[in-house]
């Protein structure tokens, strides 16, 4: 049996602000990253005494179990994005076949790779 993945388009994962609009997100499980596609992004996390203001290409780590009150100024794009250390079970099985690949690889080749 073929299981397929669905992974929609990018345009799809995009956040959209308009002019004076808010948005309240409660984060989790796990911390996300906010990434500003466009516009200009304001946020405030709670527990942290520091507003944050991003512009396109920058990113913030939000923690688990935060609030985060955002707002464009006037507008903004963005993404929340699982990090990869919010899937570390994902990550170790990912290692462990790159690992038998690799290993898989250098029997093919004559034995594996020498010690240095």
């Amino acid at each position: 049996m073929n299981s397929k993945q669905f992974f929609p388009p990018a345009a799809q994962a995009l956040w959209s602000l308009a002019r004076g609009e808010a948005l309240s997100l409660d984060i989790g499980p796990g911390p996300r990253e906010l990434s500003v596609s466009a516009g200009r992004l304001w946020l405030t996390q709670s527990g942290e005494l520091e507003d944050v203001w991003l512009s396109p290409g920058q990113s913030v780590l939000l923690r688990s179990g935060a609030r985060v009150l955002l707002e464009g100024w006037p507008e903004a794009q963005f993404q929340l994005l699982v990090p990869p250390i919010a899937c570390p079970d994902l990550l170790l099985r990912q290692l462990e076949r790159r690992q038998r690949s690799a290993s898989a690889a250098g029997a093919a080749l004559g034995g594996g790779l020498a010690p240095a």
